[in-house]
């Protein structure tokens, strides 16, 4: 087959589930193209078979404008620069003449790109990473509703993603397929050794420190104010405990920003509130006993994955489709969303209990094995030939 893998962002998650996807799809025999952004942060990364061809095509104008543009005209900007990209895309869709397109973009600009590629004469695949926004936004359903019309087929992460489908926008069972996500194992051979010493080090941690993680974007829905109302107990309980926390305090305003950067110092927290590049995040699971979600939603996260395939046990919220992914106690903790006393005790648990943690890692590895890329892009596959056949008939 000839397929279109689109990421519109260049980095973070979407751009590494789009990687392996297509890396594994080219592994089988496949002619992928795997278009992205300017920004693009895997470049060089070695682990793409010879017959996926990258094309960076979005962001080429707005990341290399001045500091000095005023914050209205940026996104002004940035927002006719999406257009752009839309009209761009299709135009190297017809170019490359694939047999099926596959779309990855949580943006609401990603209705316009279905639209423009829907009149390309081929399978239109769009994954919901995830169902809606996590922040509301004006006319999401209208938005969404017409988004998902516009897709031949859409690609779930799990059954609760599924169900959200299925009830909120009227998809059928012919219309949306459960494909899981896949583990997150090439960071291990891309990113900074992970070796606990000198990762320590590195962040101003020593070696008898009890850490626990919070690693991603930092948005409401994530939790990361839960944590930190329940730290005091943890630090209480073990006096060893340390917290990390690590960024992009992606869509918070200056002032809550500022807010949680000095609740953060006020406990103590090892904290950087910036997007942490491919190559220096195995550092910060390299210095961690324990990765923290302490999530309000979600639906799916590739940092869990992130963690599972590395080793590092996990302490989550029984939210979205992490029950899903996690047995308790087996392959991670799992505690009630927004309880903080909950999430208090199982951390003081967690950090003080080797073997536990130890038990959860074999767990979350098995996991994560259970996801790996070739059973991912074997099941993606076999949906795209139905799509061809169906386009064909």
């Amino acid at each position: 087959m000839r397929i279109l893998e689109i990421d519109t962002f260049g980095r973070g998650g979407l751009t590494h589930y789009a990687y392996n996807l297509s890396g594994a799809l080219g592994r089988r025999g496949h002619d992928v193209t795997f278009v992205t952004a300017a920004t693009y942060e895997l470049e060089g990364h070695d682990d793409v078979p010879e017959g996926v061809r990258v094309e960076q095509l979005f962001m080429r104008f707005t990341p290399k404008a001045p500091r000095w543009v005023p914050g209205f005209a940026m996104s002004l900007a940035r927002k006719l620069e999406a257009i752009h990209d839309g009209f761009a895309l299709y135009r190297a869709a017809r170019r490359l003449r694939p047999d099926v397109i596959h779309l990855h973009c949580t943006n609401p600009v990603a209705l316009l790109y279905l639209a423009l590629l829907k009149c390309v004469g081929c399978a239109v695949v769009y994954t919901a990473h995830d169902v809606t926004p996590h922040e509301r936004i004006p006319f999401q359903d209208a938005i969404y509703g017409r988004l998902y019309g516009y897709a031949d087929l859409v690609v779930a992460h799990s059954e609760v993603d599924r169900r959200r489908l299925r009830d909120e926008f009227d998809l059928g069972d012919d219309r949306v397929v459960v494909i899981p996500h896949g583990e997150y194992g090439f960071f291990e051979s891309g990113g900074a050794p992970l070796e606990p010493g000198p990762a320590r080090t590195s962040l101003g941690l020593e070696e008898g420190d009890e850490v626990a993680l919070f690693f991603g974007y930092i948005r409401e829905y994530k939790g990361l104010d839960l944590l930190l109302e329940a730290w005091p107990a943890v630090t209480a309980a073990r006096p060893r405990a340390r917290l990390v926390i690590a960024g992009d305090p992606v869509q918070l305003g200056g002032a809550r920003r500022g807010e949680l950067e000095a609740w953060a110092e006020r406990v103590g927290a090892v904290h950087r509130f910036e997007y942490v590049p491919f190559s220096d995040v195995t550092r910060y699971f390299g210095a961690a006993d324990l990765l923290v979600l302490p999530y309000r939603h979600i639906s799916q996260s590739g940092v869990l994955f992130l963690a599972l395939s590395v080793g590092v046990p996990v302490l989550a919220t029984t939210v979205g489709a992490l029950p899903e992914i996690l047995t308790d106690g087996e392959s991670g903790l799992l505690v009630p969303p927004g309880d903080t006393g909950a999430l208090a005790e199982a951390l003081v648990r967690a950090l003080g209990d080797p073997a536990l943690r130890t038990r959860l890692a074999d767990g979350g590895r098995a996991v994560a094995a259970s996801h790996s890329w070739d059973s991912i892009a074997e099941r993606t596959e076999n949906e795209f030939a139905q799509r061809i056949r169906g386009q064909r008939v």
